[in-house]
């Protein structure tokens, strides 16, 4: 006779395999869960390492770059400003062979040299 609490053997061990079964499922899908996660962090990972690695390729080459044009540019500076008191010096040596008086800033002749000013 059988109670209703009583389960036969046979439905028990039924139970029983379908139960360890659904945890073996439940593992596997747990470790393909891990294996995806593992997989999509990974790509990330690659992706931000290739981000850096281009940011800093860029700045080297710019490093390089930015030095080169400093020194070209302060020795075109350097030539630039010799040039101009070159020509500013020409220009007084010029002025003074003509008699003219000249200020630095201003380069009209004075009409009134002991004042100093050019009205």
């Amino acid at each position: 006779m059988y109670s209703p609490w009583s389960v036969p053997e046979k439905k028990a061990r039924k139970w029983m395999w379908i139960g360890l079964g659904s945890v073996a499922a439940l593992q596997f899908y747990y470790v393909q869960e891990m294996i995806a996660a593992f997989v999509v962090l990974g790509v990330l990972f690659a992706l931000i390492a290739g981000a850096g690695l281009l940011v800093f390729l860029v700045d080297r080459a710019s490093e390089r770059t930015l030095s080169w044009a400093e020194t070209s540019t302060l020795a075109i500076l350097r030539t630039g400003r010799r040039a101009g008191a070159f020509m500013g010096t020409l220009a007084a040596k010029r002025a003074a062979a003509r008699g003219a008086q000249v200020t630095l800033l201003n380069r009209t002749r004075l009409r009134r040299p002991h004042l100093g000013t050019a009205r």
